[in-house]
């Protein structure tokens, strides 16, 4: 999220109300749009990492 946030200027799910809703939204699988000037290296790297959390979460 730091990277997204980083490579946007924005934070994520800023338009969303930051409640347990979007936790469980999060946990699974929501991710932020990653826009379409996000760096390719940048934005292959942000879903290795989305995908490794998502696989440390199943275990």
């Amino acid at each position: 999220m730091v990277m997204w946030e980083l490579t946007t200027g924005c934070k994520p799910f800023d338009n969303a109300k930051h409640d347990h809703t979007l936790i469980y939204n999060i946990l699974d699988g929501e991710r932020p749009k990653i826009t379409e000037d996000t760096p390719e290296c940048y934005a292959n790297l942000m879903k290795s990492c989305w995908i490794l959390i998502q696989k440390r979460d199943l275990l």
